[in-house]
Order: C-alpha cells, then sequence, then structure tokens
C-alpha cells in the first residue's frame, strides 16, 4: 500500500508541473466583427453619397443635369462631400462623353468636353467645329502640343452621325418581351423597368498603317483647385502647396506655373457660340480618355444597377482600385428612361490599405481582404500589400523601372494583378498567402480559429487566422476578410535536449531499462535451476525481455512533434506492450488448458513450446494489423492546436489523431488482454506452487490495469502538456516493468539460494550420521513433437549397482513425482493424485535424496 500511495504522489506532482489553462476568449472573432463593421462602413460612404447626388440631380438641383455648364457646382458639391471623407474620388461620366471629378489626396479637379474624339484632321468642315479641341492640349511642362491620338490609343465612333439613336438596354430587364404578359398591369410594369441606351461603338487606332488618317482628341485635363474646389491658377490660391511652399500651380514639370486662357465657344460656358477663355483655367495635364470605354462605365452600362467593379488599372494614375457606380437617367419626349451617364466613385487600394492600416497600425494583428472568386485577388490589407505589381508590358516576369529610366528607355509598363497564392516577395505577403491556403484548405470555417507555421530561411513563425465573409448582393461584393494574430510558440509539448524534461525522461528510462537488463540477466543465468525450469523459463524471460524493449520505447517520446516521430510513437510503445504481455498470458494460457483449475486433472496432454509461442503470433498479428490500418486511416500526426485566455493566444504542436478511433480500439484490445489474464491467472490459482506463477501474474496484471486507469483519468480528466503526459507514462512504464521483473524473478532467486543453502547443511549432516548410498535415478521421458508428458512414478532401491549405498531408481508409474523429477519446464504432470499423499512420498524419499 506504501509502494502505491509513492508512485500515486510521483504522478500527481508530475501532473501538476504544467497544466494547461482552457479558458476560452472571444477576441478574434470580436475583432472579425470590428473588420467588418469598418469595412461596411467604408462601402457604404460612397453608396450614400452617389444616392444623394443622383436624387440632387432628378431634382434639378443641378440645372443642366449634369452637362459641363454645371461642372463648378459639381465641383463645389463634390469638395465639400470630401471634407469628411478624403480617401473617395467622385466623379460621372455622360453619355455624350463629358466627364468630370473631384478629388481631396490629393486636392484636385478633371473635365472633359463632351464629343466624340478620333476626327479626322483631314476633314476641314469638322475641324471648323473641332479645332478649339485640338488647340487646347499641354505637355509635361506646359508646352502648347497638338490633342493626336497615337497608335493603339481607343476612341468612340457613332453608328449614327450624332450617336442619338436608341435601342434597349442590355440589362435582363430591359430585354424582357413585355407584350406577351397576360394582363394590362403586368405589361405596363414591365414596361416601366425596360431602359434606352445610345449605341456607339469603341475603336482603336491601328499601328503603323501609313493610309490611316491622323486624328485628334477631345483632351481630359486635370486642374489645381482652391480651397471651395473650383479651378484656379491664381498665384497662392492652390489648396495642395507647390515645390515652393506656396499655393501655387504648376505644370507637372514642378517648375512651370499654370496660366492657360483659352478663348472659344466651349460647352463649359453654354454652347451655342458663347466664348470663354476660363474652360482651362488652372489645367496643368492633358491627356486622351473618355469615360465610355473605361471597365466602370461599360460595366455599369449593361448591368443598369448600381454596381462594385472588380479591381482594375486607374487611368493615369500607378495603382489599382475599384469604383462604385451608379447609373443615372433622363425621360426623353416618348416617356422612355433613356440611360444618361453614370456617377461613381473611386476606391484605391492602397486608400483601403491605408485605412486597414490606420486602424491597426499599433497591433500586431493583420488584415487581409480578399476576393471570393478564383483565383484569389487580394483587395488590400493592413500590411500595405495589394498584391498589385508594375511590370513591363513586353515581359511581366520583369519589374517597371523608375520613371525616369522608363522616359530614357521607351519601355511601357503596365499593373498586374497577383493571386494570394503566388504572393512571397516579403514575409509578411508570405504569411497572408499561406494563412489563406490554409483556411481555404480547411473550408474557411468561421467558429475556429486555423493555426499555419510560415518558415522562411529568414523567419519562422506561427500564426491564427479567421474568416468571415464580407458579401453585398445587391451591389456585386463578394469577399472574405481575414484576421491574422502571431501565436507564441508553446515549447513545453516537447522533450529537448536542454530541457529539465528531457533529464527526467533519460533518468526514468535509465532506472527501468537497468532494472530490468540486470534482473533478466540474472534470470537467464539461473534458466537450468528447477524453480526456473519449472515456471516457463523461455516464456517468462521473453515477458523480461519485452520489460526491457518497453522501457527503451521510453525513449522515442523525446525529440520534436513531427509527422515522423508521431508515428514512430504510435508503433514502438503500443506494440512493445503487447510484445511484453503475450508471453505472460500464452504461459498462463497453456497451463489453464493443461490442467485445468487445479482440481481436475485431463489425462496425457501435450503442448509444445512451440505451439505454446505460435499461440501468441495472433495477438502480435492482430496488434500490427491495429497499427497499420490507423497508419493510413488516422495516423497520429503532428497538430497545431490552439490555446487561448482573456489576455493571449498560445500555439501548441501536439501529436494527435483525427479522431477517437485509435484510443478507444486499444483500450478495447490491450486492456482485454490484461483482464483476460486476471481471470487465467484467477483460474490457476489452486495450481501447485511448482507450476504456476498466478500470484505474480495477477500483481502483474493488476499492475497494469491500475497505472493503466490512473494514465487515463489524467489524460482525460486534466489537460496537461503532452511532455508532462510522456513522463506521467514513462513513470507508469518504469514502476509496470521493473516491479513486474522482480516478482518473476527475486522469488525464484531466493528459493533457488535457500533451496542450496539447506542442500549444503543437510548434505554435511547426512555424511556425519549416515552411511554413504548410491542412488540411481532413472526415469523413462516419453518424448513426443518436442513435449514432454509424464506419468506417476516409482522409486526402488538398488543395492546391487553400488554396494553400500542405496539406489533410486524413478520410473513413471501410478503416483505423482516430486519436484525432484520434473525436466526443463516441458514436464507437466498429466495424473491426478492427492496432494497429501504427495508430500508423505516426497518426504519418505528426502534423506535418501539428501543422502545422495
Amino acid at each position: 500500500m506504501c509502494n502505491w500511495t509513492i508512485l500515486l504522489s510521483v504522478v500527481v506532482v508530475i501532473a501538476a508541473i504544467q497544466i494547461v489553462k482552457a479558458t476560452k476568449s472571444e477576441f478574434n472573432y470580436e475583432t472579425g466583427k470590428r473588420v467588418q463593421d469598418l469595412l461596411s462602413q467604408y462601402t457604404e460612404t460612397p453608396t450614400h453619397i452617389l444616392r444623394f447626388l443622383a436624387q440632387y440631380r432628378e431634382k434639378n438641383a443641378f440645372p443642366h443635369y449634369l452637362q459641363p455648364p454645371d461642372r463648378d457646382k459639381f465641383f463645389k458639391l463634390g469638395d465639400s462631400l470630401l471634407t469628411a471623407n478624403p480617401r473617395l474620388f467622385l466623379f460621372f461620366g455622360l453619355e455624350n462623353g463629358a466627364f468630370a471629378g473631384v478629388g481631396h489626396s490629393p486636392r484636385f479637379a478633371d473635365y472633359r468636353e463632351p464629343g466624340e474624339s478620333g476626327y479626322r484632321l483631314d476633314d476641314e468642315e469638322l475641324m471648323g467645329v473641332m479645332q478649339k479641341h485640338l488647340d487646347s492640349c499641354v505637355d509635361y511642362a506646359g508646352n502648347k502640343i497638338a490633342c493626336v491620338l497615337k497608335p493603339g490609343e481607343n476612341y468612340i465612333e457613332c453608328i449614327d452621325d450624332d450617336c442619338t439613336s436608341l435601342q434597349k438596354c442590355p440589362d435582363e430587364e430591359s430585354q424582357r418581351e413585355c407584350w406577351d404578359l397576360p394582363t394590362k398591369e403586368e405589361r405596363s410594369f414591365c414596361e416601366s423597368k425596360v431602359r434606352w441606351c445610345t449605341s456607339y461603338i469603341t475603336k482603336t487606332l491601328p499601328a503603323n498603317e501609313e493610309e490611316e488618317p491622323t486624328r485628334g482628341y477631345i483632351p481630359y485635363t486635370i486642374y489645381c483647385i482652391d480651397s471651395t474646389g473650383i479651378p484656379t491658377q491664381t498665384p497662392g490660391e492652390n489648396s495642395e502647396s507647390g515645390p515652393d511652399g506656396l499655393g501655387n500651380c504648376y505644370h507637372e514639370d514642378g517648375i512651370t506655373p499654370v496660366n492657360r486662357n483659352i478663348a472659344g465657344d466651349f460647352a463649359y460656358c453654354g454652347g451655342n457660340g458663347v466664348v470663354c477663355n476660363s474652360t482651362f483655367t488652372g489645367g496643368f495635364s492633358s491627356s486622351n480618355y473618355d469615360p465610355r470605354y473605361r471597365p466602370w462605365y461599360i460595366d455599369t452600362k449593361q448591368k443598369q444597377k448600381p454596381n462594385w467593379s472588380v479591381p482594375y488599372e486607374f487611368y493615369n494614375s500607378p495603382e489599382m482600385g475599384i469604383t462604385y457606380s451608379h447609373p443615372i437617367y433622363t425621360t426623353d419626349e416618348e416617356g422612355r428612361e433613356v440611360f444618361a451617364g453614370v456617377l461613381a466613385s473611386d476606391f484605391s487600394l492602397n486608400g483601403i490599405a491605408s485605412f486597414l492600416t490606420q486602424n491597426y497600425e499599433r497591433s500586431d494583428t493583420i488584415i487581409a481582404i480578399v476576393e471570393e472568386a478564383e483565383p484569389n485577388f487580394i483587395i488590400a490589407s493592413s500590411t500595405g500589400s495589394t498584391g498589385v505589381k508594375r511590370v513591363l508590358i513586353d515581359d511581366i516576369s520583369q519589374p517597371c523601372p523608375d520613371d525616369f529610366e522608363l522616359d530614357q528607355s521607351g519601355l511601357v509598363c503596365e499593373f498586374v494583378r497577383i493571386p494570394i497564392a503566388d504572393m512571397n516577395d516579403s514575409k509578411m505577403e508570405e504569411v497572408i498567402s499561406t494563412t489563406y491556403l490554409n483556411q481555404k484548405e480547411h473550408n474557411f470555417p468561421q467558429s475556429e480559429l486555423i493555426s499555419v507555421r510560415v518558415h522562411r530561411s529568414d523567419f519562422d513563425g506561427v500564426y491564427a487566422s479567421q474568416t468571415i465573409p464580407f458579401t453585398t448582393t445587391e451591389i456585386g461584393i463578394s469577399w472574405r476578410i481575414m484576421i491574422i494574430v502571431p501565436v507564441p510558440v508553446q515549447k513545453e509539448d516537447t522533450i529537448m535536449p536542454g530541457d529539465i524534461t528531457f533529464s527526467i525522461l533519460l533518468v526514468i528510462t535509465s532506472v527501468g531499462f537497468g532494472i530490468c537488463t540486470l534482473l533478466l540477466v540474472l534470470f537467464m543465468k539461473n534458466r537450468r535451476e528447477k524453480e526456473i525450469i519449472a515456471s516457463d523459463w523461455r516464456f517468462t524471460g521473453t515477458f523480461l525481455s519485452g520489460c526491457v524493449l518497453l522501457n527503451l520505447a521510453s525513449l522515442v517520446m523525446m525529440g520534436p512533434n513531427t509527422d515522423t516521430l508521431c508515428l514512430t510513437r504510435m508503433w514502438v510503445i503500443h506494440f512493445c506492450f503487447v510484445f511484453a504481455l503475450t508471453p505472460l498470458f500464452v504461459k498462463t494460457y497453456r497451463l489453464y488448458k493443461l490442467l485445468g483449475v487445479g482440481y481436475v486433472i485431463p489425462r496425457r496432454q501435450t503442448i509444445s513450446n512451440a505451439r505454446t509461442a505460435l499461440m501468441a503470433v495472433p495477438f502480435m498479428v492482430l496488434e500490427l494489423v491495429i497499427l497499420l490500418i490507423f497508419t493510413f486511416v488516422d495516423p497520429n500526426k503532428m497538430k497545431g492546436v490552439m490555446e487561448y485566455d482573456e489576455s493571449a493566444m498560445t500555439h501548441r504542436v501536439i501529436c494527435s489523431h483525427d479522431t477517437w478511433a485509435f484510443f478507444i480500439v486499444q483500450v478495447i484490445y490491450q486492456g482485454g488482454l490484461v483482464l483476460l489474464g486476471c481471470f487465467l491467472a484467477y483460474k490457476t490459482v489452486n495450481m501447485q506452487k511448482e507450476y504456476r506463477d498466478n500470484r505474480q501474474l495477477i500483481l502483474t496484471m493488476y499492475n497494469v490495469a491500475l497505472v493503466g486507469s490512473i494514465v487515463l483519468v489524467i489524460s482525460n480528466a486534466i489537460e496537461v502538456f503532452q511532455s508532462t503526459m510522456r513522463l506521467i507514462v514513462s513513470t507508469g512504464v518504469l514502476w509496470v516493468t521493473s516491479s513486474s521483473c522482480c516478482v518473476f524473478v527475486l522469488p525464484k532467486l531466493a528459493q533457488i539460494r535457500c533451496r542450496k543453502a539447506n542442500a549444503v547443511g543437510e548434505s554435511r549432516s547426512s555424511q556425519i550420521n549416515q552411511p554413504k548410498s548410491n542412488v540411481n535415478y532413472s526415469h523413462r521421458r516419453d518424448v513426443h513433437g518436442g513435449s514432454a508428458r509424464l506419468s506417476h512414478f516409482d522409486a526402488e532401491f538398488d543395492e546391487k549397482e553400488r554396494p553400500g549405498r542405496p539406489a533410486l531408481t524413478v520410473s513413471m508409474g501410478s503416483r505423482k513425482p516430486p519436484m525432484d523429477c520434473i525436466d526443463e519446464g516441458d514436464s507437466i504432470p498429466s495424473d491426478h493424485c492427492d496432494n497429501s499423499s504427495c508430500h508423505e512420498r516426497r518426504a519418505s524419499l528426502e534423506p535418501m535424496l539428501s543422502a545422495s
């Protein structure tokens, strides 16, 4: 009882070394919800603003329905709206080609007169109208240049003369046939949903065609604006400070002041021959641009409803972005709803990244927004990464050089988006990429955190991640918000050199190995002694060898938790346990089959050592089959586990199965062997002590059952680190193996020593008190198939062989032999005799046996 108290105390102390806290926290889920709310506010802002502008227009607040004379009014209103939302860029494009926009980061405005580019310079009649546009362009330094199209540039060509012919818009509701509806009300409602669009085509000026005439374009101009949003070139009025620190307006070279006063009957002036010189006041840059061939405009015209664009390369800006668009309409003389253009707002991907960075710049948390659709391009992240690269058009594998080298070389660059799976230029990009792929592999679970380890030559870290969807079906957004948090790696689940647990495990293993090996050597050294022969030394020796191996198996618990080591531990520990236990089981089973329960002994039965050894094979083969099946079905493998409380999270790398199946199967199988062994030991309890080890077997089985129960209780009732659990298991192995080896070996050694001591004493006494006699032992051994069968014997004294010494002849007869007649463990009595008569018979022979 004292020994068990000591063992239990040791196990409890080891278990108390490190107890894992399992208090759950909602930190990550709260973070995800906050990001979702922030992103909703961010994306809802332009929808509210554009809805307001559309209603403002419908109520005739813009006297010219956003035609060019309303340009400055739109600039003022837009500038006021952007004061609270400086990341946005508000603009509109109309079906006649007019365009106007205003931005705050930086502050600027842009404008394009209505009309069609691509006009031929050799058309004298047309040039009478378009000459004002041809002469209104400037270069980088503000020098006047002709607004002439270059090969590869786009322009709009009308199907009719003035792009005024209408047809039903391409959206589903407009294309629906209303006339076949059954009721008038249904037909009326259907017709009210029909939208009408003007028709034109987008053309591209071909390259290297000598016969192609020179064509001009209507310029898109960018302006300096004052504090109210109105274009200005007056020194000191520009709302953006120039290189001299003053509010002056300069051309793109940053040196030449803007001073433009081009007189003409521009649409901005009101048209109908009205001439003004303020159309290009403050305009510092010119280029070819028409909203009607831009992706945001084409998509909105196609859908005829508010929508978000997919990310695309902004015009005349070195970045990618997305656009929220809202269609606007006018009613013609026939009462038809005619598509007039698009109100829109741009989001730069860098702007969204800046929005995320500002909210999480003091946090270790990484936020990434990724498109749901394949190939899963990234929208933005709090690390500043947008998944966009500027590369050469001729070779997208080559990055674009800087602007100066680009101007000198004549190379052309473009922006390309990189799928999230291919992002690996920096540590943070690889973290985002690896985490997303891991989430995708787990099918984006929202209710749990997924951990991932990112290993690079310059970095090794563990991150926990959660994804939540961000979807607005109404306007076409389908993204995923990914929250990534760095997690410290918990090292207490491994037993590594230098750790205190390593030293403890090494001591435990060494002690167990040393005790079992010493007892095995002593046992085998005395295997010819009758006390050991009678107890089937071969199988007991195999059990002792198994105990030695089981202690050595504890060494596989050392090292990191890798897939290979986890699987090795599963195989080695469980197989060594069955290998050690099986010899005891079959040994007891053989005695049970031969001798029954010790009261009724079957006559002349034979079970050889070889046959008994074969009995052990199915048990070990079954264990091998179980291990082999689970190696492929549910192997013990490395698994990342997140542990988190109210203050922090930790990452544990453990060895674990995906299910409880292996645990249940092993408890049933190995536990069944232990219980069956206890049953057989109990059934042979009344057998002669010379032929049984039932007490030792029962103690061994009870040891295994009790220690196994303690380990199961600790592993399931208390959350401890795996290193601690392995120390507990190795302690249990030490206790079970060393105590079992002791109970099997030490009593035998004590019996041998006692017998030899008694024999020496009796021999000396006989030499003094009795004459010497010659005892002749003879017995008949019927050998059959490597087994021994003994019948009862008679002992006779032969005085003729050696005069003066009695001789003992042992022959097979009708009575049970004394212990001296038993051969090496194969010889099992096959007849029954009364125990008292056997002892009396042996007592009558002892003096003569001693005299010999």
